[in-house]
């Protein structure tokens, strides 16, 4: 007997780990799967403070904040009103001559329950209006007649590059932004 009972308790040992009672089958917690918004998503953003080729220096920041919301499947992943980051990547004054201004201006991030969602693709790089045309043309037109008179154009400058307050933009997300359901 002793025999037959030990065969049994190593059989019973020896059963399938995949083999349980329906009692033993109790559900685990079930892990969801975090969603992506994918990288290259565009967003609308709105400057929140003028930027200026005259007013703004390179490597400065300014605060930005996004327009319309990011939805996935219909659903809100980053509120509209999330705030963030901009920065002057160029800033150059109109000059002498009818040089115009310069001034490039780039999305960095916005603040999505305290991450950083990085952002690129927002090259708002506009030029101030050049002058060089008009100098050019009363320089020749002033050295016909008086040479004093050319030396004129040399004084003019070109327009400056404004961007007001409120302006939108487009920028795109710099990467993957997974939200946990």
């Amino acid at each position: 007997m002793t025999r037959a009972f030990l065969r049994l308790a190593v059989c019973c040992l020896a059963l399938p780990s995949g083999i349980l009672s329906a009692q033993d089958a109790s559900p685990g917690p079930v892990q969801a799967t975090p969603r992506v918004v994918p990288a290259l998503t565009p967003v609308r953003i709105e400057i929140l403070e003028a930027q200026g080729s005259a007013i703004s220096k390179p490597d400065a920041h300014f605060p930005i904040r996004l327009v319309d919301p990011v939805l996935l499947d219909g659903k809100t992943i980053i509120p509209a009103g999330a705030t963030g980051e901009g920065e002057v990547v160029h800033a150059k004054k109109s000059s002498m001559s009818g040089g115009p201004g310069e001034l490039i201006l780039a999305a960095r991030w916005l603040d999505v329950n305290g991450h950083q969602v990085r952002l690129r693709s927002m090259h708002l790089s506009e030029n101030g209006k050049s002058s060089i045309k008009d100098v050019n043309r009363i320089m020749i037109a002033s050295a016909a007649t008086v040479p004093v008179a050319a030396m004129l154009g040399w004084f003019m400058k070109g327009k400056e590059v404004v961007v007001p307050s409120g302006t939108y933009a487009e920028a795109k997300l710099a990467a993957d932004f997974s939200v946990e359901p």
